[in-house]
């Protein structure tokens, strides 16, 4: 019997395999049910977003942009807003669910392909940013979140997400760093899409299989329906 090739990098490939076994489904709570299933909406929210769809590019000769085009502010600040759960030390949100979710998967060739997904990511969260050499990408993003004031009031003035935004932006022509910054998260989402594709069928395949407590979150999809009688 031929074992399908699997390839690091390449979901498709490890999503050949059938579902994952799971050990210990004694020990899975409902925090773990709750913290895989946010993960994933997050995921969602971001994979769907106008931000996502949005064009990336620029062009130039010299000096002189001849053309341009990002996503639109508003649009930036939804996708923000749970990319900052995904990577703020704090919440760590990719690496919280991914680390539950190797903990129960009775299946070493997948806990190693996530296990890698995580690590690239880790990469490039602390990695060089693409076209701003000197920075890496969590400075970059920090420096927008609270550097600019976008998360929190106007930070003190010897902040070092401060001064390292007015380093950046005043410094540095405006279509290259949304272009570093935009192109990085695009970057990035392909490793949390990655990890959500396997996170979401052997979970969904657990709460079946072994009947683990349903998820108790409040879809943000769904937040503001409002239901009206006519």
């Amino acid at each position: 019997m031929s074992v399908p090739a699997i390839i690091l990098g390449e979901v498709k490939t490890i999503l050949r395999l059938p579902p994952a076994g799971m050990q210990n489904p004694s020990n899975w709570s409902q925090i773990d049910s709750d913290m895989i299933a946010h993960y994933l909406q997050v995921q969602g929210q971001l994979q769907r977003s106008n931000w996502n769809q949005s064009e990336i590019r620029f062009t130039s000769q010299g000096d002189k942009i001849l053309d341009a085009s990002f996503p639109e502010f508003a649009d930036f600040v939804f996708a923000a807003v749970y990319f900052r759960q995904l990577t703020m030390q704090k919440d760590d949100l990719l690496n919280d669910a991914t680390n539950r979710y190797r903990a129960f998967v009775d299946c070493p060739i997948r806990n190693a392909w996530v296990h890698e997904e995580q690590k690239c990511f880790s990469s490039q969260l602390d990695g060089a940013v693409l076209m701003l050499p000197g920075y890496t990408f969590r400075e970059l993003f920090d420096a927008f979140m609270y550097g600019a004031s976008l998360m929190h009031k106007v930070p003190r003035i010897n902040s070092s997400h401060r001064a390292r935004f007015l380093q950046i932006y005043d410094k540095e022509p405006r279509e290259k760093v949304l272009y570093a910054l935009n192109m990085s998260m695009k970057t990035m989402m392909n490793h949390v899409g990655n990890i959500a594709a396997v996170l979401y069928r052997d979970f969904s395949n657990w709460l079946h299989e072994h009947s683990l407590p349903l998820p108790d979150v409040r879809w943000h999809d769904r937040l503001f329906d409002v239901k009206t009688d006519k």
